[in-house]
């Protein structure tokens, strides 16, 4: 079999062989890897008939020797010879591990990965319904035997209809007046696992929908121009942007400062149950990229989870690269198939966690899941309750979720925001470069815990605020300072952003008499038009710390606001909200067909090229 021509038979294969080049894999495993997938039943028995020490060198030697053109033909034609298939499917038969099933689903779903990187079409109807059919015994994925093929065309319709992605309701809040409200309370957040999710249907060509677009995440995703504090845990930046006429725009970053702790304590937590058979790939990758990022001396540990959960390895203590390409043979001999029992894969994870805990390492569980739990503790409720109990232990909880149809955002959400952790969502390579590889140390290390953002705004100046996004984090006033009312994580170096449209004033007003800053008499001739506030906890702390800033009447704008402004109205026009304004059309027309936004920084172009397909696609 030649490497050389496999590799070079398609950009995307390609693209994978140089990623995990780029990770640090030897040119072997590379090779290995961007051929062959883990999860597959008959690789598995390949690898155990080949010997499981050395696995990489061993594939790639026996690969390299085999006549036939790609690695499933091989794999095929050695698991027919040593096992015949009527015997194996006697054997197997459909029961609620559902090999012989899995094994349909996968291809179908492999099928569609090739024709979506090809055509960035969305599947077949045949292919579509092989997809969402589900085990009686599991509910999880597997084929229609009776589906005849069908059409592209048929997709819109059935995506409707057939989809089971469940998202936490958003229902938009509008303005509010300062003398009744003067504070805005929120949970900050450094997520932007909604982007991933939006890109993820821009790429199976499904529309997107209102619940998926979280404007804050979407706002996060991209790059701004900001230091990060060096002698301080958070910087708090704001820029004050004109709108029209009595109106502004106001922009805050919140960014924590980069601390890496010396040592890690992962345990990886992976969902091999059957409805991750279309993530296989994307999955793989993320693997090895957290493998990649480990250091001599770091500790990490394996388990899966489906109808029963399996410790691979525990406390695997990394000596050399070698020991990271060992790791991913292990992975590769590891099938995908069962229900998913994903409550006890948190358990077992938790326990091992806790018996290498070092209290000045990093002690972190990721889990790679789409979410879809169908045993064990299932409700968001019962989550809460297990990981708020869990959390106990010191260890953060940090999510990476994949998922084509039956993604479950609102379980992952909780566990993230409750085990203390990180959340992004991965669907293909460029999502794993840019939220695994390159965000890898803010995904792994937290620097602190329950943040927590209140702004306070001037009556002289401000009549009326409306937050745009973080309708799902919204606060009391007095829970800011309540230290039992937990908030989210920000990881290493991470940034929150939040954007408000101001409606001012026309004359200045006195101040009334209150407690707030804006509300006392003294003040009335104060130039600030607001404050800023961040209260967090140290990880490992329950007294929370705060830091503020003072926001003045000044127009001051760069990139930053401009490319927040431009991704708050996209991300209106996604979700088909009827909140933009005259001129916030007219903005959004201008960026569009003067092709400003490609003047903004770095990857932030790419990024946006793939939001605009998805707005003209909603737009037609």
């Amino acid at each position: 079999m030649k490497f050389k021509r496999l590799i070079n038979k398609s950009k995307e294969t390609r693209r994978k062989y140089e990623y995990y080049l780029s990770l640090g894999y030897s040119e072997h495993a590379a090779k290995v890897l961007s051929v062959v997938t883990y999860g597959d039943e008959k690789l598995v028995f390949l690898i155990k008939q080949l010997g499981r020490k050395n696995v990489m060198e061993e594939l790639y030697a026996w690969l390299h020797e085999r006549k036939e053109g790609t690695p499933e033909e091989a794999i095929e034609a050695f698991y027919e010879e040593k096992h015949p298939r009527p015997k194996y499917e006697e054997e197997r038969g459909l029961g609620c591990s559902g090999a012989g099933i899995m094994a349909s689903v996968r291809a179908s779903s492999r099928v569609f990965s090739r024709r979506v990187a090809a055509k960035k079409a969305a599947p077949s109807l045949a292919v579509q319904k092989n997809m969402m059919m589900c085990c009686d015994a599991c509910e999880e994925a597997a084929p229609a035997p009776w589906m005849a093929g069908g059409s592209d065309d048929d997709v819109d319709e059935l995506m409707g209809a057939l989809s089971t992605d469940s998202y936490e309701p958003i229902e938009e809040k509008d303005a509010k007046n300062v003398f009744t409200s003067p504070t805005s309370t929120f949970r900050m957040t450094t997520s932007n696992a909604s982007m991933g999710i939006v890109f993820n249907q821009i790429r199976s060509g499904r529309r997107v929908n209102m619940d998926e677009v979280r404007i804050e995440e979407v706002l996060n995703y991209f790059d701004y121009d900001a230091e990060s504090p060096k002698d301080a845990k958070f910087a708090i930046c704001t820029e004050l942007m004109e709108k029209k006429g009595n109106k502004k725009i106001l922009f805050i970053d919140a960014q924590a400062a980069k601390e890496k702790k010396e040592h890690q304590n992962i345990i990886l937590l992976l969902d091999t149950s059957g409805s991750m058979c279309s993530n296989d790939e994307v999955t793989q990758e993320a693997i090895a990229t957290v493998f990649s990022k480990l250091k001599t001396g770091d500790r990490i540990s394996l388990v899966t989870y489906s109808t029963k959960d399996h410790t691979y390895f525990k406390g695997f203590e990394i000596q050399d690269e070698q020991s990271k390409e060992d790791l991913m043979g292990i992975v590769l001999g590891i099938e995908i198939e069962g229900c998913t029992y994903g409550s006890a894969g948190i358990n077992t994870a938790y326990d091992i966690g806790e018996k290498f805990y070092k209290p000045d390492w990093n002690n972190q569980v990721i889990l790679i899941t789409d979410g879809d739990l169908n045993f064990g503790i299932t409700d968001k409720h019962g989550l809460k309750g297990l990981i708020e109990k869990k959390k106990k232990s010191n260890l953060f909880l940090s999510v990476i979720g994949t998922g084509l149809y039956n993604y479950k955002d609102d379980n992952l959400e909780v566990l993230a925001k409750h085990g203390n952790g990180t959340y992004c969502v991965v669907n293909n390579l460029d999502d794993v470069d840019e939220s695994v590889n390159r965000r890898f140390i803010a995904l792994t290390n937290i620097v602190a815990k329950d943040v927590k953002a209140q702004v306070e705004f001037n009556p002289r100046f401000v009549k009326s605020y409306r937050l745009l996004g973080y309708e799902n984090r919204q606060l009391n006033h007095e829970d800011f300072k309540n230290d039992k009312v937990i908030s989210e994580p920000y990881g290493s170096g991470g940034h929150g952003i939040a954007l408000y449209e101001l409606e001012m004033n026309e004359e200045e007003n006195p101040a009334a008499s209150s407690d707030l800053k804006y509300q006392k008499p003294v003040l009335t001739n104060s130039d600030e038009l607001g404050s800023v506030s961040i209260r967090y906890k140290e990880p490992l702390s329950d007294k929370s710390s705060q830091v503020e800033t003072a926001v003045y009447n000044t127009n001051h704008s760069t990139q930053n606001i401009q490319l927040a402004y431009f991704l708050y109205c996209l991300s209106e026009k996604l979700r088909g909200s009827d909140k933009l304004d005259e001129y916030d059309e007219q903005f959004l027309d201008v960026m569009i067909t003067s092709e400003f936004y490609k003047n903004f920084s770095g990857a932030n172009k790419e990024k946006l090229e793939m939001l605009l397909d998805a707005y003209k696609r909603n737009e037609e």
